[in-house]
């Protein structure tokens, strides 16, 4: 790896590698707060919370994901291969994003996500309006699961939405 700006990457689901290769930065959210990842961050494992993951490019050009949640290592001195093209290898830094739902931006689909978010937010306020019983419930009530599923189903509309709202943004 020439350039000891930049690292790897592999954002992986359950079903396909979504992104891989060489970045300069990558932006979450973590279980302890919003982080940045560049080359050399110190070795980690943590928890991805819903939000967007925002991929740098060495060229500069970013890549957003709606990560609706799973698990982030941090690790260093790992091969990099034939880095100079001279038989030389190379270790530096890898950031391997392990999501169990996630999207590219250009795969979302706006009006679908527009209307989720809007029947996630209307079954939200129904159940409230009925006494629901969320997170925040005293001890000695049980949660209602419907509004558990409900929040859950409004936040994945809102993470959809920023992602590819964020990217409109960003290509305008």
């Amino acid at each position: 790896m020439a350039d000891s700006n930049l690292f790897t990457i592999d954002l992986v689901t359950p079903e396909r590698i979504l992104l891989s290769g060489l970045a300069a930065e990558v932006i979450l959210r973590t279980g302890e707060g919003d982080v940045t990842f560049l080359a050399g961050h110190a070795p980690l494992v943590g928890s991805v919370e819903a939000g967007v993951v925002r991929v740098v490019r060495a060229e500069g050009d970013e890549e957003r994901v709606a990560a609706h949640g799973g698990f982030v290592q941090v690790e260093q001195h790992v091969p990099m291969g034939d880095a100079d093209g001279a038989g030389e290898s190379a270790s530096g830094t890898r950031v391997t994003l392990l999501i169990g739902v996630a999207e590219l931006a250009e795969e979302i689909d706006t009006e679908r996500a527009r209307a989720a978010l809007d029947a996630a937010e209307a079954r939200v306020a129904e159940l409230t309006g009925s006494g629901g019983r969320g997170p925040g419930t005293p001890d000695d009530e049980e949660p209602d699961a419907e509004l558990i599923d409900a929040e859950a189903a409004l936040l994945r509309a809102q993470v959809r939405l920023e992602t590819v709202d964020a990217t409109s943004a960003a290509s305008a």
